[in-house]
């Protein structure tokens, strides 16, 4: 009997993989020999093999983008990744390595099969990997060759391990319902897990090739950016769709609306947010893990943006970090574990991204990009942090090693280089003029980009007869204002408790009548429509 050679870990073996394909190992690349360099005999001819990989990491991501059999100057088909986890049981005991990944190319579908090879063809293959006279054994590449690893350079490897830290089976099977082996492919739209869904129950026939990531909506809601402003970002306008109306009032009027919130009115609008959406979508029941899960989605989202272009990752990854951003404040003084791992995971994942990623990110660019806005607000709250212990060093230490790289790589500084010690109570107006100024900045952008907006996004054009209609109401209750002024100030404000979506839905240049014709027009919001309907039928009708 052939003995075999030590091994150790788990092993990947891929079959019929096109010439010039592209395969992805933990976040490095490797390209497979094109159909004119490829060996003619033998059994590298779609053949890809690495072993050795570790079980000390656990969560691992196969990212393969198959190369057109046709032409090799075509880059083939979309990527598509597997989720390989070291606390697997597959293959256990029963091939000598911790697991074993073995799966075919699909011809019909041009892609990695879902499928895992039957258990004779993996024992065969596995043996002639492992005999050290196997036929395979020199076509077999270590994980550390793949890495491009050695005693002195295991950079690639620590890398990986400092952006998957958090990411393990649990997590995955709970937020995501993936497995050992399981097929993931990109999606464009968070909500096309559900529409898959809804398509396998109506036909039971139906086999999906692949999961589709999707993730909860994140909403980014502060006081310094107008409702109407808010409203525009996709995460947001679910989130608010799903609260009460008080609730919904309240968030939107940044807290300043007097409407019965039960006990959300010892928190800032921004922390009630960061605590529901936690409470409700990475609630785990365990202390401290639902922050964990949160860093986990955030950690496995810019993964899959990265490597398979996935776009509803990307907004997942940007929005969620915005949302952290915004409640900075309450994060440092209640949850400072969470906020030094978000910033060495930042660190992380944009050391290995283009140097012009900025400049591409959707919502705007450069120093007004969204993400920068983020950025900035978490390193001025560390810095200022008047907390003197060990964690709060170690915090402060982490956003100044941030800055650094941002400057260096992408050449943005997220704080005035000649900035002045700022204080905690300075906090607040920092981050405000901030926000502020990236809101103006993107209110301008929305507004050069209207014309390519659908309508019920789009401004209202208002006929001229109803603004001199809405100027002459003015007129009349400046002049009904001067005689009777504490009597309409208690009329607005009693209007304004009985109508509290309507008021919180104005616009600055725009009165309550000319608010409830946008509301109609639009007919978006039920409660929004009531409330609108019912000003107009009870209210303005009795002053004509």
């Amino acid at each position: 009997m052939s003995s075999t050679v030590p091994i150790r870990g788990g092993c990947l073996i891929l079959l019929d993989v096109p010439p010039s394909s592209s395969i992805t190992i933990d976040g490095i690349t490797r390209v497979t020999p094109s159909s004119q360099t490829s060996h003619p005999d033998g059994f590298n001819r779609g053949l890809f093999i690495v072993d050795n990989i570790p079980s000390e990491l656990q969560f691992h991501l196969l990212v393969v983008r198959s190369g057109n059999e046709k032409s090799n100057s075509n880059p083939g088909s979309l990527p598509v990744g597997f989720v390989m986890l070291s606390d697997s049981s597959e293959g256990t005991n029963c091939y000598g390595y911790d697991w074993v990944f073995a799966r075919k190319y699909d011809k019909q579908t041009e892609e990695i099969s879902n499928e895992p090879l039957d258990e004779v063809t993996t024992r065969n293959l596995v043996r002639a990997i492992t005999e050290e006279s196997g036929e395979l054994r020199n076509y077999t590449m270590s994980y550390e060759q793949f890495m491009g690893v050695s005693p002195d350079n295991c950079k690639s490897v620590i890398s990986w391990k400092t952006r998957t830290t958090l990411i393990n089976a649990s997590y995955l099977k709970k937020q995501h319902d993936l497995v050992h082996g399981d097929k993931i492919v990109p999606s464009s739209d968070a909500s096309c897990e559900s529409e898959t869904s809804n398509t396998q129950m109506k036909s039971s026939n139906t086999v999906i090739d692949g999961k589709p990531t999707s993730y909860p909506g994140i909403p980014c809601i502060t006081s310094t950016i107008s409702a109407r402003q808010l409203m525009r970002h996709a995460g947001t306008k679910s989130y608010i769709s799903k609260l009460d109306a008080n609730t919904r009032t309240w968030l939107l009027s940044g807290g300043a609306c007097n409407v019965d919130v039960g006990d959300q009115t010892n928190q800032t609008p921004e922390e009630y947010v960061w605590n529901d959406i936690l409470n409700k979508h990475y609630n785990t029941g365990n202390v401290g893990q639902n922050e964990d899960y949160f860093l986990a989605d955030v950690q496995f989202a810019f993964l899959i943006f990265l490597f398979m272009e996935c776009h509803s990752s990307l907004e997942h990854w940007r929005d969620s970090v915005s949302m952290s951003s915004l409640s900075i404040r309450y994060c440092l003084a209640h949850k400072p574990t969470f906020v030094l791992q978000l910033l060495s995971t930042l660190y992380a994942q944009l050391s290995c991204i283009e140097a012009d990623f900025f400049q591409e990110t959707e919502y705007s660019s450069g120093e007004s990009n969204f993400l920068i806005g983020a950025l900035r607000r978490l390193c001025i709250a560390c810095d200022a942090s008047g907390e003197t212990d060990q964690i709060t060093e170690m915090i402060k230490k982490a956003s100044i090693q941030l800055q650094k790289m941002t400057v260096t790589r992408f050449h943005i500084e997220l704080l005035p280089s000649s900035k002045p010690d700022l204080t905690d109570c300075d906090i607040d107006m920092t981050t405000d003029a901030y926000a502020t100024e990236c809101g103006d900045n993107t209110q301008q952008d929305s507004d050069e980009d209207d014309e390519e907006m659908d309508d019920e996004d789009g401004p209202v054009i208002v006929p001229n007869d109803e603004v001199e209609a809405s100027i002459s109401r003015s007129s009349l209750d400046a002049q009904y204002s001067q005689k009777y002024g504490v009597q309409i100030n208690k009329d607005i404000e009693q209007h304004r408790k009985e109508y509290p979506l309507l008021f919180a839905a104005v616009t600055p240049h725009e009165d309550v009548v000319m608010a409830c014709a946008r509301i109609l027009d639009a007919g978006n919001d039920v409660s929004l429509v009531r409330e609108a309907a019912a000003y107009l039928e009870d209210v303005e009708a009795y002053r004509r």
